[in-house]
């Protein structure tokens, strides 16, 4: 846990879990019980909502295992209390691999509908199955005993639960600060630009769908013991939808919104319960509810972000966004050199310290990177049909290393459905694609990222809900290592973190967006968003990078310096395939030049030859191959961008 900041809330949470209870009535602490349980399943559920953008509607299911295994233990088996509470976790989170492994590939209400069954599964299996108990449940289960006390009142309890929470905020914070939470928090904002980075947003689902079970599974595990009774009802949806808002009402994705949505709701609900048949008199029952719905439906239209969201109102501008750099400043000691870290400024072996036009020399070379000529990318019969409609048809092309190839062509022409292909985004209807002697069409997008190639996207893909260096910082995915046991231990991580900031800022040095590093992303103008875009592929440490109109949306300035820093990567040994309208600008930078027309390769060839060629010239001047007349226009446009070209190498 990295923030100071949560060093406080947890000394807050503290002091109200062991002092409060010599304050206050016992029915308030009592309540506080429920308050503590609820929140711990709310944290894993709040994790798996607002980070891994999963809905889920039956998690008492997990609950109910958590809390049906830890009774049947110490009530039938006799099994000490801690040992069966680690097998009912364990269970839990067995239960939620198995359900996740099909489930997880569902999306949206699918998902959420799925879950909802899985509820409905537990609870039927629970009342039918005379083991668990039936309808009557296992009951006798006695309050935990450590040390020759019993924890019986709720007093003792609250005490107990107060480490167990506090550990519990600590592994959830580490991880949404750490490598693993910032890729889900990408692919909460765009699946398919956090894919094409190299995350595999299938497995870290799957990963989170685990903890959250595990979360809910060790929060049944106490309620067990609480309420000395376990029946069908721990598993209703009632119970999943209390979950359910609890995450909401605190915010989702907020560990802190989960624990504070959890006393919310609780004593929100005792509130009512005594205050509504004091303005509606004779209201017995569950009429509260209707004041909880209301004071709910309030609280979701104006604090859609939940209280977590009013809390960052009144903090101000200060508060940090998902997805900022976590506070490491108590551990400066310099970074020790890793393998694989970005270099700006090298020069390949063999190469002169700058090129013809006297830029710098080469950029982001990358030991054991291929050598320049070798071919990277190799696509042959390409082809995507839409029903009857054939977007690509049949498109051959090579990329090598140490070359800029541009993909050009009208409005329409399939140049972006071709990247789409390449990248992993969109399945081919026929034709193959081999990056790096490996055949990939097909595959998924982090397939093609791990093949070190990524690319940009011709219409914007930012992660909306972090800064500049924190997107740029999901482009280091692939190139650190951390996994999910070490990001919740968070001690393991620091290091790594601190390398991956020091490279992100190094890249966006590149793009000129330093003094913005620190800023919203989505706050940023449209022509510094596509350089953001750039620097987060560069991150990655591609050999092969495929970019969507990235000069779109900048100035004549920035055009530039982006063509210079394309040289200088080119000198570095990567290959690149741009796809832009600016043909002039293209035919100055490439070294050679795909045209596409109405999903067709029409030429292929160095620019001073597509400059002139005549199939080039009527696809991009709409002229009909029948007209004698137009044919005439493009031959004299020809023989004039003959001249110009031969103009422009003598001018060379």
């Amino acid at each position: 846990m990295k923030k100071r900041s949560d060093v406080v809330g947890v000394v807050l949470l503290l002091l109200v879990l062991l002092v409060g209870p010599l304050l206050v009535p016992v029915s308030v602490t009592g309540a506080a019980v429920y308050a503590v349980i609820y929140a711990l399943a709310a944290i894993g559920l709040s994790l798996l909502m607002g980070l891994a953008g999963q809905v889920s509607l039956g998690h008492a299911a997990f609950f109910a295992v958590g809390a049906y295994t830890q009774a049947i233990l110490v009530t039938r088996y006799e099994v000490n209390g801690v040992l069966a509470a680690v097998v009912a976790v364990a269970l839990a989170m067995l239960v939620g691999l198995l359900v996740g492994l099909p489930l997880l590939r569902l999306r949206g209400h699918y998902l959420a509908l799925a879950t909802l069954g899985l509820g409905i599964i537990v609870t039927v299996v629970a009342i039918e199955t005379p083991f668990l108990g039936a309808t009557s449940g296992i009951f006798g289960i006695q309050k935990p005993d450590f040390g020759g006390r019993v924890y019986d009142s709720p007093d003792e309890y609250l005490w107990l639960l107060a480490p167990v929470i506090v550990l519990g905020i600590i592994v959830a914070r580490n991880l949404v600060d750490s490598r693993i939470g910032r890729a889900l928090g990408a692919v909460n904002d765009s699946e398919v630009a956090a894919e094409t980075l190299g995350v595999d947003t299938y497995q870290l689902r799957l990963k989170v769908f685990v903890l959250s079970a595990g979360y809910a599974g060790l929060a049944g595990v106490f309620f067990a013991h609480w309420l000395a009774v376990v029946n069908p009802n721990a598993a209703n949806f009632a119970l999943s939808v209390e979950f359910l808002l609890i995450a909401v009402l605190g915010g989702l994705g907020t560990v802190w919104g989960a624990v504070v949505g959890g006393f919310a709701v609780e004593f929100l609900d005792e509130g009512l319960r005594d205050f509504i048949p004091v303005i509606v008199p004779g209201a017995s029952g569950e009429v509260q509810l209707i004041g909880f719905g209301v004071i709910l439906t309030l609280v979701m239209i104006f604090l859609p972000g939940g209280l977590h969201q009013a809390f960052r109102a009144a903090a101000g501008p200060g508060g940090r966004r998902r997805g900022s750099v976590p506070d490491l400043s108590d551990q400066e000691e310099p970074v020790a050199p890793r393998e694989g870290k970005i270099t700006t400024n090298q020069t390949l072996q063999g190469s002169p310290e700058s090129d013809e036009e006297g830029e710098e020399g080469a950029l982001l070379v990358r030991e054991g990177r291929p050598a320049p000529g070798t071919t990277l990318l190799a696509v042959t019969g390409l082809t995507k049909r839409y029903g009857g409609v054939v977007a690509v048809d049949s498109v051959d092309f090579e990329v090598a290393a140490g070359e800029i190839m541009a993909l050009i062509g009208p409005n329409g022409a399939g140049k972006t459905t071709c990247f789409n292909m390449i990248s992993g985004v969109t399945a081919p209807s026929g034709g193959s694609v081999v990056l790096s002697g490996q055949r990939i069409d097909g595959r998924k997008p982090h397939v093609f990222a791990r093949h070190r190639a990524t690319r940009t996207f011709q219409n914007l893909q930012v992660f909306g809900s972090s800064t500049v260096l924190g997107n740029v910082m999901v482009g280091r995915h692939l190139r650190s290592r951390v996994g999910l046991l070490r990001s919740m231990l968070g001690f393991a991580a620091r290091t790594e973190e601190r390398a991956i900031v020091a490279d992100a800022r190094e890249v966006i040095g590149l793009v000129g967006l330093t003094e913005d590093a620190d800023r919203p992303a989505a706050d940023l103008p449209f022509g510094s968003q596509r350089l953001m875009e750039v620097a987060r592929a560069l991150a990655t440490e591609p050999d092969l990078l495929l970019l969507d109109e990235p000069m779109a949306g900048l100035s004549g300035a920035e055009r530039r310096e982006l063509a210079r820093l394309l040289r200088r990567l080119r000198a570095g040994g990567m290959g690149i395939v741009l796809v832009e309208h600016d043909v002039e600008a293209v035919l100055a930078l490439a070294d050679r030049v795909a045209v596409l027309d109405d999903g067709v390769l029409i030429a292929l060839g160095r620019p001073d030859e597509i400059r002139t060629d005549p199939a080039v010239l009527a696809a991009y001047l709409g002229v009909d191959d029948d007209d004698p007349a137009a044919a005439a226009a493009v031959q004299e446009l020809a023989e004039s961008g003959a001249a110009g070209a031969e103009g422009a190498d003598g001018a060379r």
